[in-house]
């Protein structure tokens, strides 16, 4: 016996059961952002609950991507349970189904042609192209602040990561666009996602010597303590001297 594939599509219903179990094996950050309904944060707790509960309830398990998900969907046929159900494309798929929209009825003609051009799905403004990026990260990346507002009224998901787990904050630092990272960070962007690599966009933006864009992020509250996953802050990583005594003042007033 092995855990059944379930696409985003058809998780919907399967969560109104009464009978299921849904649960988020994301970090407790991204669970807070968002989660789908009635989902549990896995925990230690919750897996030795598991371990006495009804072998026959139904059980709905789901990550970023829908890959590591995999290992606790087979923990938990190996355990006996017999239907168990891993969401194929994670959250991510799950984000994209929820917030679908028609952009010829929804969206401005230019911001339609826009998405058409890039190679967007028009009927979907969280799809996606090369290396994950959706509309909004694009936007970012070719600092398109008109586009990039449209979007944001028009409800996107705008903590979605690409295939690295950047942002949309990060590819607004590459553009250096002070106007993208302010429209952002006032939506609610999560200014402190980390990437695979643990580095923040604080962290990017001095190691790239890119002043205005750590002072921008500096005085929006971003975490001067985060760190690469070989231990490396923002501080340790600054490569102009402006950066360095912009960042060594504000981690000594701290």
């Amino acid at each position: 016996m092995s855990y059944q594939s379930l696409l985003a599509s058809d998780a919907v219903a399967l969560c109104e059961r009464g009978d299921m179990q849904v649960l988020d094996c994301r970090d407790p950050r991204s669970y807070e952002q968002g989660h789908l309904p009635g989902a549990q944060l896995v925990s230690d707790m919750v897996i030795k609950r598991l371990a006495r509960a009804d072998r026959d309830q139904p059980v709905l398990v789901y990550c970023y991507h829908g890959i590591s998900s995999r290992d606790l969907a087979t923990f938990l046929v190996n355990l006996g349970f017999s239907e168990v159900f891993n969401l194929e494309g994670g959250w991510q798929a799950w984000a994209d189904q929820q917030y679908r929209h028609d952009a010829s009825d929804a969206l401005s003609t230019r911001l339609a042609w826009w998405l058409e051009d890039q190679g967007f799905d028009l009927r979907n403004l969280n799809s996606r192209i090369t290396n994950g990026m959706t509309p909004l990260m694009q936007a970012a990346m070719l600092a398109e602040t008109q586009f990039i507002d449209e979007l944001l009224q028009a409800g996107v998901e705008i903590n979605l990561c690409n295939n690295d787990m950047n942002n949309a904050l990060w590819f607004a630092c590459v553009s250096e666009s002070l106007e993208t990272l302010r429209l952002l960070i006032e939506h609610g962007i999560d200014i402190d996602n980390s990437n695979v690599n643990g580095a923040t966009c604080l962290i990017y933006a001095a190691s790239a010597g890119k002043f205005p864009v750590v002072e921008a992020l500096v005085n929006a509250g971003a975490n001067l303590a985060a760190e690469t996953l070989d231990g490396f802050t923002a501080l340790d990583s600054a490569a102009t001297v402006d950066v360095l005594r912009l960042l060594k003042r504000r981690v000594k007033a701290i």
